[in-house]
């Protein structure tokens, strides 16, 4: 067989499987992978074979490994072991499956690993009947593909292939010799690409299935005759006995039910036939343990012996959907549960949950909606379990109080998790393992996520309703510093926590398969009521949002009178999948709720009674720009996100997200982003300026330069450019090339006090080469500390204490600014006249004093930085 291309890491150049059906199914499977690709050796170079021991075995007939023109039999070198891997024993089922592990040695890339071997026997549960499902297409190219079914002509198997994959499968049909030949062959299959989040009952890999049922009342009859346990036990009768009393009869399911539930212990012995028939139900009793099927039939026989009509019910619990689309067979479920009769009602209850309490049609529904077989003689059909009945819908809640006396005052905090129906039965179950220390350490935990300062005051108090079927979860805390005093005035920040990442967001919007959309809980709520101190009036318009999206609904409630801020937000699950074509919109929507979820208070000074808005301090200049920076990211992830949900890379709000990041401090963040953007970075003037000013930031000069020179190549000189290409200059000692450059800045800025910066920088620059130069007509002598410290960088100029002196004529943040700049002016010159260690205390000075967006900033840092190691 000739070599293909290396472009694929695996090539599965022939996949050969062939099914003999008689009194036992033999299935022989040749197969031929070809490793491309070093990361490949594993997979190609270790087989495993998984199989029953109690009614199969296995052939290995060859095991060959073909390089180039030669050809290295390995059928007896090869080292085989047998594993007995329990892949679910972790939740309690043994199903005594071994896998023969088959190491190869010597495999290189570009080798082609042929093996063959066979399996012969079927469990002897299925009675003779024949089952199986095949997978067709991989995540790897398939050269040629085959598969081939032998079977008596009188056993008609049908078949269905599930799945789209790609490329069509040639199938042919032959008698021969009292046999019937079903063949499927394909030639170049393409490897599939499997896409995440996609909902269960979807086959992105087409599948074969085999069936010898055409119809579920064959299914439903070979089932019978499993769960068809007749048994009389002294235990089984005294458990009767003792649920007799029990009152009306769905109080006695529920007993009965709770009984299951809490005293037999889940554990599967699944070995051979009890993969699928269940143990007698007084042996189950008498180990006190048993998985679905032995708890169902158990649970059946309990009800029915108390004249309550009831049936064991077959179920996929892994794909609820999924048995009506497949052909009839035992292969299409994997749970067991019971359906029950009462009062002329129908109910399924699952005995594997944990206990369930109260009413029946309060219960909790896990299974709703899926396709089950009901075991009795009247079952033709799959049947659906019913979705709950409107009003005992699961939900999750979270709703907070506040409570503020001062603005700047503690606050009373007070948390209450609201759960029901299903979700209530989860917690039940959740706070049955836990002790108290470790549940009050989760709750609390939930809080100080957000207010790490919130000290809990009483808590976690618990109110179980289990008539109702609600549990609520109560915490008290005081948070000082609750309110965060801004630009406009002071903010609070709420979250709703509990609504937090219930989507599926997949990296790449554009799909071919549908996405999967949780819809447990169905009903999400946050509630949060704040009252502020006396002295808030405010008076707003209540606000009303709501989002209409084909999965899910969503509306946001925002009212602020006098005192007195709500806010609701609920989150309704409507359908489990989006189709491909409508994700884009989905996403767009979930950002949208996702701005819900992070909301604010913002309590201006105008909402203040106008006694209490008088001799408000302003907010500092460095607080005002930090708010500002933090908007501006805010309003950047806004935009990339949506640009990234319509599959495009937004280049430039990264770069000025970035370069807000790098302002902030946050350079790792800021990198990122410019790392993302880059990929598909637009060759524009905008952009190359945005990434040098976000590289000057950061304090990676000289790639800043760079982009300045750049753009002065293209055309871009103005006086800012030459400004900032000098900034980056100076910071990597190339004084001579800055001063020129802040020349030019001279020349081409407008405003005189662009001037005296680029004059003031150009001195310093020059006086870094140790240039002389004089005080000339050149400097401004107005009143103006920029003049008088343009004055300062010339020989016999004026002094340190002269330019503070000017500085110190101005007031407020116009003071701090000032005051920083030139503290930034002055520790250049105090280096140049070798004064360290003043000159050290004056760049510490700067930096902490300035703003984050001054344009000297970023090379006061690094200046600063440079001083601390050389002292």
């Amino acid at each position: 067989m000739a070599n293909t291309s290396n472009a694929a890491p695996l090539v599965v150049r022939l996949s050969d499987v062939q099914t003999y059906v008689d009194k036992q199914a033999s299935t022989y499977v040749h197969r031929m992978m070809q490793a491309n690709e070093a990361s490949m050796l594993t997979q190609v170079g270790r087989i495993e074979i998984p199989f029953h021991p109690e009614y199969q075995r296995v052939g290995l007939h060859s095991i060959r490994v073909i390089r180039g023109s030669q050809v290295f039999d390995k059928t007896t070198t090869a080292d085989i072991r047998y594993l007995q891997m329990e892949s679910e024993l972790d939740s309690g089922i043994f199903t005594g499956s071994v896998t023969a592990s088959i190491v190869i040695d010597d495999i290189r890339i570009g080798d082609i690993v042929d093996i063959a071997y066979s399996t012969t026997g079927q469990n002897p549960v299925f009675d003779g009947h024949f089952f199986s499902t095949l997978m067709w297409d991989n995540s790897y190219p398939i050269l040629r593909k085959r598969i081939r079914l032998n079977t008596p002509a009188s056993r008609p198997v049908k078949y269905r292939i599930l799945g789209q994959g790609s490329g069509n499968i040639q199938t042919r049909e032959e008698q021969l010799a009292g046999r019937k030949i079903i063949t499927f062959t394909a030639d170049q299959i393409k490897a599939i690409e499997f896409e995440p989040y996609v909902p269960h009952d979807i086959f992105q890999f087409r599948v074969i299935q085999f069936s010898e049922f055409s119809q579920w009342q064959q299914v439903n009859q070979w089932a019978q005759n499993l769960f068809d346990v007749s048994t009389n036990s002294a235990e089984l009768d005294k458990v009767v006995a003792g649920l007799r009393g029990a009152g009306n009869s769905d109080q006695t399911v529920q007993q009965a039910l709770a009984y299951v539930q809490n005293e037999i212990r889940y554990l599967s012995i699944s070995i051979g036939e009890n993969s699928h028939k269940p143990f007698p139900p007084d042996v189950v009793l008498a180990r006190r343990y048993g998985d679905c099927k032995d708890k169902s039939l158990l649970l059946s026989t309990i009800l029915s012996k108390l004249g309550i009509e009831a049936a064991p019910v077959l179920i996929s619990a892994s794909n609820p959907a999924m048995p009506g689309k497949m052909l009839p067979s035992p292969l299409a479920f994997d749970h067991a549960i019971v359906r029950v009769r009462v009062n002329g009602k129908v109910y399924y209850l699952d005995p594997t949950r944990a206990a369930q309490y109260g009413p029946l049609a309060n219960m909790g529904q896990v299974h709703a909606g899926a396709e089950v077989l009901v075991i009795n003689k009247d079952s033709f059909e799959l049947a659906t379990i019913p979705k709950n009945e409107e009003g005992t819908a699961t939900v999750n809640g979270r709703l907070e109080k506040i409570r503020l006396d001062k603005m700047d005052g503690v606050a009373e905090f007070q948390v209450t998790h609201q759960y029901s129906g299903i979700e209530a039965e989860q917690v039940r179950s959740y706070l049955a393992r836990q002790t108290r220390e470790q549940l009050k350490n989760t709750y609390v935990a939930s809080v100080l996520r957000r207010y790490p300062d919130a000290e809990l005051k009483s808590g976690p108090t618990v109110a179980d309703n289990r008539q109702a079927n609600t549990v609520n979860i109560e915490l008290k805390f005081q948070i000082p510093g609750l309110l965060v005093q801004n630009a406009s005035g002071w903010q609070l920040r709420y979250q709703a926590s509990n609504m937090r990442e219930r989507f599926y967001i997949p990296e790449n919007p554009k799909r071919k398969q549908a996405l999967i959309v949780p819809t447990h809980p169905p009903l999400i709520r946050y509630e949060l009521e704040a009252r502020l101190p006396e002295k808030v009036n405010a008076n707003y318009t209540p606000s009303i949002t709501n989002i209409d999206d084909p999965a899910f609904k969503a509306s946001e409630t925002l009212t602020f009178k006098q005192n007195v801020f709500k806010a609701s937000v609920e989150l309704h699950s409507l359908k489990d999948r989006i189709a491909p074509q409508d994700v884009v919109v989905f996403m767009a929507d979930t950002r949208k709720v996702g701005v819900m979820l992070e909301g604010s208070i913002q309590i201006r000074k105008t909402d203040l009674r106008e006694t209490a808005a008088r001799d408000l301090p302003d907010v500092p200049i460095k607080q005002k720009v930090r708010e500002q920076l933090e908007e501006e990211i805010r309003n950047k992830s806004s935009l990339i996100n949506e640009a990234r949900a319509s599959g495009s890379v937004p280049a430039q709000a990264l770069c000025e997200r970035s370069l807000a990041y790098a302002r902030m401090g946050r350079k790792s963040d800021a990198l990122a982003d410019l790392q993302i953007a880059r990929k598909d970075a637009p060759d524009s003037l905008e952009y190359l300026r945005c990434r040098s000013n976000a590289y000057y930031a950061i304090g990676d000069f000289k790639n800043s330069e760079a982009d300045s020179a750049r753009l002065l190549s293209l055309g871009a000189a103005d006086g800012r450019l030459y400004m900032s290409r000098g900034m980056s200059l100076f910071a990597l000692g190339k004084w001579r090339e800055a001063a020129d450059s802040f020349a030019l800045a001279i020349e081409q800025g407008s405003g005189s006090q662009a001037k005296l910066r680029a004059s003031i920088m150009r001195q310093l620059a020059l006086r870094r080469q140790n240039l002389s130069s004089n005080l000339n007509n050149a400097v401004d002598g107005s009143d103006d500390w920029f003049s008088d410290m343009l004055s300062a960088t010339y020989a016999g100029g004026k002094s340190e204490d002269q330019v503070l002196h000017q500085v110190h004529k101005r007031t407020g943040d116009e003071l701090d600014v000032a005051l920083a700049e030139a503290y930034f002016y002055i520790a250049q010159l105090n280096m140049i006249n070798g004064n360290k260690i003043k000159a050290s205390v004056y760049m510490q000075r700067s930096v902490e004093k300035s703003p984050l967006n001054a344009d000297y900033r970023p090379l006061a840092e690094f200046e600063a930085e440079r001083l601390k190691k050389n002292k």
